[in-house]
C-alpha cells in the first residue's frame, strides 16, 4: 500500500535532511549560552541558594514529578557547578551525547531553581527543546555539509515548532488574559514609563504609534507560524531575519532580551557554512599574502611622512 500524497510530502518536510555542521554549531552557541546565562543574563538565580524553603512554589511538571528537592544552598550550587562543567565539553564536542544529557537534565532543575519562586519566563522554551533533543544527535564536526540525517531535520523542526509556539501562544496569551483591550490600550505607553530607554522615550509624545505597535506585535505573533511552511530559502532567511531585527528593537525599546529564544532560533540559519578551521587557514593566508605584498613592494606601505632619498644636486 503506498502512502498518500499528503501523507508524503508532510513526512519529507518532517524529516527533511539537515547537514551534521549545523549540529556542532548549536552545540557550541548552547554551551556558551550557558556561560552567559549563568554569568551575565540571569545571575539572580544563584541568589536563591540563601531563599527559605517555605517561599519554595514548584512548578506544576515539578509537583507532577516529585524527584525535584526543596532547593537549599548547596542543591543551588551542586546544579550549576554540574551544568557549567559539563557544558564544556558538550559545547566543543566531546562525548557529545553523554554530557549532552546531563547539560539538559541540570539545566531543566536550574529553571525548576529559576521559576519557582514566581516568575516564570515563556523565552526559555525553545531553547529547552534544544537542549533536550542535542543529545539524541550523532557527532558532528563544524563546517560538515556533505553529511546529512533525516533525524537530525526532525529534531531541528521540533526546535523551530518550539520557536514559533512561543510567539502564536504569546499573542493568544495576550488575548485570553488581557482582552482586546491589550492592543487597544496603552499597554506599551506602561512599559515605556517603567522601562523605556532613550529609544523609546520620545513616543509617548505620539500614542497612536505605540498602538499601531500593539496591533503590529500581536498579528506579528499569529502570523509566525508562516516562516515553517516557505520553501524558499532566501524568504524563510528574511523572515528569521525580521525575528531577530523585531527582539533587537524590543530590546531597545524596554530593555527586556529573549537571548535563549535567539540561540534556539538559529537552528533555521545554514550554520553549517561556518568552519572556523576555514577562517583560520583564510586570516593565516591572507596574513601571509599581505607580507609578501610589503616585502616585493617596500615602498607602497613606506611611511609617507618619512623625507624621500635624493642624490645630491651640484649647485650651480
Amino acid at each position: 500500500m503506498t502512502p498518500l500524497p499528503l501523507a508524503r510530502r508532510t513526512t519529507g518536510w518532517f524529516f527533511q535532511p539537515v547537514a551534521l555542521g549545523r549540529v556542532a554549531a548549536m552545540r557550541f552557541l548552547a554551551g556558551a549560552f550557558i556561560w552567559v546565562d549563568w554569568w551575565w543574563y540571569m545571575p539572580w538565580i544563584l541568589g536563591h541558594r540563601h531563599v527559605p524553603g517555605e517561599l519554595y512554589q514548584p512548578l506544576f511538571i515539578a509537583r507532577v514529578l516529585p524527584v525535584f528537592p526543596v532547593p537549599n544552598y548547596w542543591i543551588v550550587v551542586g546544579t550549576l557547578v554540574v551544568l557549567l562543567a559539563a557544558s564544556v565539553p558538550m559545547m566543543l564536542g566531546k562525548a557529545p551525547r553523554l554530557f549532552g544529557w546531563i547539560v539538559a537534565v541540570a539545566y531543566f532543575e536550574w529553571m525548576i531553581i529559576a521559576m519557582s519562586y514566581g516568575k516564570v519566563d515563556h523565552g526559555k522554551f525553545g531553547f529547552l527543546l534544544l537542549l533536550f533533543l542535542l543529545p539524541t544527535m550523532p557527532k558532528a564536526k563544524w563546517g560538515d555539509r556533505r553529511s546529512l540525517s533525516e533525524h537530525v531535520g526532525w529534531g531541528f523542526n521540533l526546535v523551530q515548532i518550539g520557536v514559533v509556539c512561543t510567539y502564536f501562544f504569546a499573542a493568544w496569551a495576550k488575548i485570553r488574559y488581557g482582552g482586546w483591550e491589550w492592543v487597544n490600550s496603552a499597554t506599551m505607553t506602561w512599559a515605556i514609563i517603567r522601562r523605556g530607554t532613550e529609544f523609546s522615550t520620545w513616543l509617548l509624545d505620539y500614542p497612536w504609534m505605540l498602538r499601531a505597535s500593539q496591533w503590529g506585535m500581536v498579528c506579528f505573533e499569529l502570523l509566525s507560524p508562516v516562516v515553517m511552511f516557505v520553501a524558499a530559502k532566501r524568504v524563510k532567511y528574511g523572515i528569521v531575519a525580521f525575528f531577530y531585527c523585531f527582539h533587537l528593537t524590543v530590546y531597545l525599546a524596554v530593555e527586556i532580551s529573549f537571548l535563549p529564544h535567539l540561540v534556539a532560533m538559529a537552528c533555521f540559519l545554514p550554520l553549517e557554512r561556518i568552519s572556523p578551521r576555514d577562517i583560520a587557514r583564510r586570516l593565516r593566508r591572507g596574513k601571509g599574502v599581505e607580507e609578501r605584498r610589503r616585502n616585493f613592494l617596500p615602498w607602497k606601505h613606506a611611511d609617507s611622512r618619512s623625507p624621500i632619498p635624493h642624490e645630491d644636486v651640484p649647485a650651480a
